[in-house]
């Protein structure tokens, strides 16, 4: 790769306005993953996984026109393969490598990877660091996407960023919908809101997919499915999926502080879950067999598999679902 040429000044211009300490932090973090993802194209780790969650909005789809998002969240692409391969790969590509002005670690904190950024920038002594999550495969075929751009990717040199793997919107909104069944995370409700609202950028959405796949997801976290060696867990039970109650006003469940200096202009509590609320009322039309599905049940096993079976790209037709 040529020279990575950043200075404090494309930093600079690479923060939020008026995003302050935080926002500086981020801009770096964000920079620094820009670089490590390539590297990991170009080395072959990235064919085993498809880049997911609010990270991979930010980069893929929305630019400066979403958040910031620190955490890097994969699944694993083969159904058949053991993702902690895919993770041991990553976690051995990225440990005390140095790209331009950063220098990355991996540890293991408390059950989780962490990712650590290293850089020349200077400024207050803050360990800067993200999240390192691996899931099992996606439902759907990933499918493969380039970085948004930005003025700062003309510093990074040669090659290119590239296109990578990523899972698509839909399963990636399922996901978020299935985890705001359980609890109420601002960054969530940011990127749903935000998705819904640029079908520019994000794509028209899939309303009956994106319920489908939601009210699956939903199931599953309770209940949990195999497929011979892979194992999508159980172990996220909340309650059974209540339209009304998830399209309830949630301003006041969740800290708008959550999001902090990570998105300009930072929305209230109130906007954001009025945006919500709005854009997601197609959660309430569930058809008979959704309806089914919902109530999150064991005894629904059958039905749960048939339709996970015919779920879009026939990834989950023919492998053995129990």
């Amino acid at each position: 790769m040529s020279q990575v040429r950043i200075n404090p000044g494309h930093l600079a211009r690479h923060t939020p306005p008026g995003a302050g300490a935080q926002g500086r932090d981020a801009a770096i973090v964000d920079i620094a993953q820009d670089l490590l993802l390539r590297h990991l194209h170009v080395q072959g780790v990235l064919d085993a996984l498809a880049f997911k969650g609010g990270t991979a909005l930010r980069k893929l789809y929305a630019g400066t026109a979403g958040r910031f998002s620190l955490d890097l969240d994969f699944a694993a692409v083969q159904i058949s393969a053991d993702p902690d391969d895919a993770l041991a790969d990553l976690i051995a590509a990225a440990d005390g490598l140095s790209i331009g002005p950063f220098t990355y670690s991996v540890a293991e904190r408390r059950g989780k990877w962490m990712l650590g950024y290293a850089h020349a920038f200077g400024g207050p002594s803050v360990a800067l660091a993200s999240k390192l999550d691996l899931s099992p495969p996606p439902w759907l075929a990933p499918v493969r996407r380039g970085w948004a751009p930005l003025p700062v990717h003309a510093r990074y040199g040669d090659p290119p960023l590239p296109e990578i793997q990523v899972v698509p919107v839909a399963e990636n909104l399922a996901e978020k919908i299935a985890r705001l069944n359980r609890t109420t995370t601002a960054r969530d409700m940011y990127d749903l809101a935000w998705v819904a609202a640029h079908p520019a950028a994000a794509g028209t959405l899939d309303q009956a997919l994106v319920r489908r796949l939601a009210v699956l997801k939903i199931w599953v976290d309770a209940n949990g499915v195999r497929a011979g060696g892979t194992f999508w867990k159980p172990g996220h039970e909340g309650p059974p999926f209540d339209p009304e109650r998830w399209l309830r006003d949630r301003s006041g469940d969740f800290d708008i502080e959550d999001i902090g200096a990570l998105a300009v202009p930072v929305p209230t509590a109130a906007e954001l879950s009025d945006a919500v609320h709005a854009h997601y009322r197609f959660l309430a039309d569930l058809d008979s067999e959704e309806q089914i599905i919902a109530r999150a049940s064991e005894r629904d096993r059958p039905l749960a598999l048939r339709l996970l079976a015919e779920a879009p790209s026939g990834r989950m037709k023919g492998i053995g679902l129990y």
